[in-house]
């Protein structure tokens, strides 16, 4: 996440005053982690205006897989038998066939199959693998697509050139304008559960989308298990109904997230849309930390009023 990679900052605090969070240091235990407090902190503590980061070196390496399901289910279940593996992709994303059709109209080329020796593509994962030996990589790409057959998969596609591999991430890079370009209504969260859990939510998700008006379409990090949901429709004319409904249909999830140990956000924060959801399902001991450690740092509410906690 992008914490680890944030070793100092110089901060200037709405009172004017400029100071330094964090260290240079690999590890410290000098009182609380301001730095790391500052860090999705979505602009409303202070400002940073000079990052020290932690940078890795490019892999000589790299090779990205484009896996297809027949069945959700199994995509999305596998996912979990990698790292038990000590496989440890670079990158694992998840998508269902409507959003990759979707993405691949949008971009005007097609990168993933849809059949395969007859059997429907109807799930992928999309996994990265990197390393600065290449004979161990394909070692690791090996075992990899063994587990992966064995647990479903109708087949594993390599991606090992440079143009293979851009081809393959183009398609997910552009899931957001795929379906931003196909509708006029659309609202999304950005929810996280544990990745044992990701197959039992996205069926939830889409079991309980078929009571309401709108589409749903769901992508997703299979390895960390912020999964992007978005509700989405073409009836300009019910633009209450549909947001109405969208808020129903997110008390709905965001319960389930809980109950399955997750949270309402993965790395979109909570802003201004989901202040409402933030109390609620934070709960008031920890909204009214929050609320507390805001006033310490910005008593008049001059930095991002408004987003992520308000004082009253």
């Amino acid at each position: 996440t992008t914490r680890d990679y944030v070793r100092k900052m110089e901060v200037v605090l709405p009172t004017g005053e400029i100071t330094t969070f964090g260290s240079i240091v690999s590890k410290s235990s000098t009182g609380y982690s301001l730095k790391d407090l500052m860090v999705g902190s979505e602009g409303t503590l202070g400002i940073i205006t000079e990052l020290t980061l932690k940078i890795v070196p490019n892999p000589k390496h790299t090779v990205s897989l484009i896996v297809p399901f027949e069945d959700l289910d199994d995509c999305i279940s596998t996912v979990p038998k990698l790292f038990q593996n000590n496989l440890n992709p670079q990158a694992i994303e998840f998508m269902e066939r409507k959003i990759v059709l979707a993405s691949e109209k949008y971009i005007g080329r097609e990168t993933f199959p849809k059949k395969i020796d007859g059997v429907d593509a109807n799930a992928y994962l999309l996994i990265t693998f990197d390393g600065d030996n290449e004979d161990e990589l394909y070692d690791v790409l090996e075992r990899a697509a063994e587990i992966l057959v064995e647990n479903g998969a109708i087949d594993c596609l390599v991606a090992d050139t440079p143009n293979a591999i851009k081809d393959a991430w183009a398609a997910r890079s552009s899931f957001l304008e795929a379906i931003d370009s196909q509708y006029e209504l659309l609202d999304e969260c950005d929810v996280v559960v544990p990745i044992n859990k990701i197959a039992p939510f996205i069926n939830y998700v889409n079991e309980i989308g078929e009571g309401y008006d709108f589409d749903v379409q769901s992508f997703g990090h299979a390895g960390d298990g912020n999964l992007h949901i978005y509700t989405v429709s073409n009836d300009e004319d019910k633009l209450d109904e549909f947001n109405a409904q969208v808020h129903d249909f997110m008390e709905k999830i965001y319960t389930k997230a809980y109950e399955f140990g997750g949270k309402l956000s993965g790395e979109h924060g909570v802003g201004h849309g989901k202040l409402k959801y933030l109390a609620e399902y934070e709960g008031k001991l920890n909204t009214d930390l929050m609320r507390g450690i805001k006033k310490v740092f910005d008593p008049n509410m001059i930095l991002n009023p408004g987003k992520v906690v308000t004082i009253d």
